[in-house]
Formats: C-alpha cells, structure tokens, sequence
C-alpha cells in the first residue's frame, strides 16, 4: 500500500459499531476518516463526498437503507457493506460493491476488505496516470499522426474506417472497431453501441438510450447498456 492516505467515511447508525469501526480505522495507516454519520441523507449532504474513496455502510438504516442509497447515487469510492444479515448482500453485489463485512466485524475481516478496496483505488489512480501521458500513433493517409489518449473522446466506426473523435479535432483512420477496441483494454475505454466506443472519462450523463460524453450524444444500444450502468452504480 502507497504513503497516500486513503478518505473515508462511515454511515452506521448503531453507536457501538461505529465506534468500532473508527477505532479499526485508527489502526490503519493508510485511511484518513473524513466523516461519521447516522444516516445515508447525512451524507448526501456532506460537502467533501467528491473526495470520498471509501464507504463503510449499513444497510439497515432509518430514512433511507444503504440499498436505497446506492441506487440512489452516481459514486466511484469503493463500496463496504456492513450488515448483520448476509443475504443483504448478495443484493449488493448486484449494485458493484467492492465487498461486505458480517457484523460482528473482527479486525482482521475489516482489513481484508479494505486492503481490496485500496488496490482497487490504487489501481485506478496508477491507470489516471498513464492516460496522461499515453498515446497513439495513427496513420493518417501519408502521415502518422500522434493522439494523446486522455484526449480521446470517442471513437466511431465507419465501414473499414473509424473516426477518432478528440478535444480537438477528428481524424479519419484505416481501420475497424475491433482492432482499436483491443489497443485500449488497459484504459477507460467502454462499448456502448456496435459502432461507438467511448472515453468513460469524459462520461457527462445518459438519458434514455443516449449517453453524452464531451457535449456529444451518442446512442447506446440494448446490448451494451447494462454494462455501463454498473460503472456508474
């Protein structure tokens, strides 16, 4: 695990739990507890949930069951539950949740969970800083022309031919969805028709069948539309 500590948070509402929680937290390192609440619409509230990395949640709570609130909300930290009941959690795992902790939680469990939690995140953050600098190289009638892939918003096929879209400019290539599908496996890259292939990170929203990257609309297809909500779920 890096020196970066990680934030995070803890929604229980049963004082005893959370105060073991926060004393296992204490123990680590690598976390840095930004916020304890009682409630999920607590922390919907929390100004610093952008920085969130880490949810430790209950899932039997007054207002609003932490089932009800990950369905509620479009987050990327890395979901812990915390139930007394483990068949709760198989309904979590359909919501994308990194893993679940059966209460009693011992400390070593807790870590377990955590450390999977941390690899992921460290994980994403290793991949953010390879997109910055990335790139690749396409031939563009008689020159070869450099792409930065940070940079790539989308990708269209065309016949024989695929249209890479940029933050700023288009270009036009030789060649077919597949092959450059493969190329950007190891990046943020998602399928979201048969012919578009879009930069999750410039992900805005979707609505209905059309997903909006970079103030684009694109059509998402049936096939491919479950997959892509459980990236933002």
């Amino acid at each position: 695990m890096k020196n970066t500590k990680i934030n995070c948070v803890i929604v229980e509402d049963e004082q005893h739990n959370m105060l073991l929680l926060e004393n296992y937290i204490e123990k680590m390192d690598n976390l840095n507890l930004i916020g304890s609440f009682i409630s999920p619409v607590q922390l919907l509230n929390f100004d610093k949930l952008s920085e969130v990395q880490i949810i430790y949640l209950d899932i039997q709570m007054p207002e609003m069951t932490g089932i009800e609130f990950l369905k509620s909300i479009a987050t990327t930290a890395q979901i812990i539950l915390t139930t007394a009941y483990s068949e709760y959690a198989i309904e979590g795992y359909e919501l994308n949740i990194t893993d679940y902790l059966l209460k009693p939680v011992g400390f070593s469990r807790f870590v377990k969970a955590t450390s999977k939690a941390i690899d992921i995140i460290e994980l994403q953050q290793t991949k953010l800083a390879s997109n910055t600098t990335d790139f690749l190289m396409f031939k563009v009638d008689k020159r070869v022309v450099k792409v930065f892939v940070k940079d790539i918003i989308y990708i269209e096929s065309d016949w024989n031919y695929i249209h890479v879209h940029t933050t700023d400019t288009k270009i036009m290539v030789l060649s077919t969805l597949k092959n450059i599908d493969e190329k950007l496996k190891e990046y943020n890259f998602v399928k979201i028709h048969k012919s578009f292939i879009i930069n999750f990170d410039h992900f805005e929203s979707i609505e209905g069948n059309l997903v909006q990257v970079n103030g684009a609309k694109l059509t998402v297809s049936r096939n491919y539309k479950e997959n892509l909500l459980k990236l933002l779920y």
